[in-house]
């Protein structure tokens, strides 16, 4: 199976006071199909537990083109485009009832293993998996983002990781750390229903009662929001109006 795709109503519980889907939604909603597809493939958390592995994220872009209003109906679907040997390359779409693409994403999702934290290589662990050579965006070659000089920033705020935002690999969810850019932006008035990117590296997880530091520059025509736990450099995420 080298593809997944999963048709569904967007809930207003995952939607604004617009009713129209979150963007750290959306994100969520990618996760879940992923996990999907993972598991009808053999690769899903619980089979790679027992296997004291888990996958993690460690880079993505998305663009949101529309956000779907509450009740609507979408298509979501995500396939693997291989590996490198360090990181599985998978892409999402979701388009709506007219197959017009709603928000399009390329992520990089090394393997590690549960306690150690440490990487696994990805040449045995997904030998003969099946692949789909389609990329979902232009950016299908995500590098490393460089942040500027964020001594004098724009904005900052903090926060505690606290009991709702950890997920099952015992971190801070990949989804909230959007949700955080996302809140960091809104404070300067940023159009969120015009189609927007926002390309993520993840760095350093952040664990139970840390406390996180967001700060955001602007710098030309991005914005770039800075993520710092007790560990350092968490997320560098960069937001881009298109």
């Amino acid at each position: 199976m080298d593809s997944f795709e999963q048709t569904l109503d967007i809930p207003s519980y995952l939607c604004d006071r617009k009713d129209l889907l979150h963007p750290w939604a959306a994100v969520r909603l990618c996760q879940e199909v992923s996990e999907f597809h993972s598991k009808a493939t053999g690769i899903g958390y619980e089979d790679m537990l027992k296997q004291n592995r888990i996958w993690i994220i460690s880079r993505a872009y998305y663009i949101i083109y529309k956000r779907p209003a509450a009740f609507e109906k979408v298509m979501l679907s995500t396939w693997s485009r291989g590996n490198d040997g360090l990181f599985a390359f998978r892409d999402y779409r979701m388009v709506d009832a007219k197959g017009e693409t709603l928000l399009a994403g390329t992520t990089y999702w090394p393997m590690i293993d549960f306690a150690s934290r440490r990487p696994i290589r990805l040449k045995e662990a997904l030998a003969g998996y099946e692949y789909r050579q389609e990329e979902a965006t232009n950016h299908s070659v995500l590098d490393r983002l460089r942040l500027p000089d964020m001594s004098e920033c724009d904005g900052r705020f903090e926060l505690q990781a606290q009991f709702s935002l950890i997920d099952h690999a015992q971190h801070v969810n990949n989804s909230e750390y959007v949700k955080f850019a996302i809140d960091s932006i809104m404070q300067t008035g940023f159009d969120i229903d015009r189609p927007f990117s926002i390309e993520m590296n993840y760095q350093h997880e952040t664990q139970p009662n840390d406390t996180l530091s967001v700060l955001r520059k602007q710098m030309d025509d991005a914005t770039f929001v800075q993520i710092s736990n007790s560990r350092g450099l968490s997320v560098i995420a960069k937001i881009v109006q298109n």
